[in-house]
């Protein structure tokens, strides 16, 4: 179950976007991968339901959180755009009260695609 309420992410990139932090390599690889060249670019994509068939993965403690006193938790998704298969992990510090976007890439699950194709075909509920 994630940590944090997805829509509340995706208003917050439609809405506030002073509020959302994509981190240098997140921004990178959006561009590299989407296209998405620019933060506005990105967070629009978000707010816009550019993530097709959303799968929540997990949600895991960040890992290079330098206040090791302060747990922060990173929920991780799987999506779809067009033909790509995508990740997106993002967390809420709230000491910032920022969304921090953590990564935006290509996805490493090739699965993934075909659990969607099965669901799709009613094959499989999950």
């Amino acid at each position: 179950m994630p940590t944090y309420d997805f829509n509340k992410f995706k208003k917050c990139c439609q809405e506030n976007k002073d509020c959302v932090m994509p981190f240098k390599k997140a921004q990178d690889d959006a561009s590299l991968y989407f296209g998405l060249k620019t933060k506005n670019a990105l967070l629009e994509f978000i707010a816009n339901d550019g993530l097709e068939d959303l799968s929540f993965i997990n949600t895991k403690p960040w890992e290079n959180n330098s206040d090791k006193n302060s747990l922060i938790l990173v929920d991780a998704y799987e999506f779809r755009s067009m033909c790509k298969l995508g990740y997106i992990a993002f967390m809420y510090n709230e000491i910032t009260i920022k969304w921090l976007l953590k990564s935006f890439h290509l996805s490493k699950n090739s699965d993934f695609a075909i659990a969607i194709a099965m669901r799709k075909a009613g094959i499989r509920r999950e």
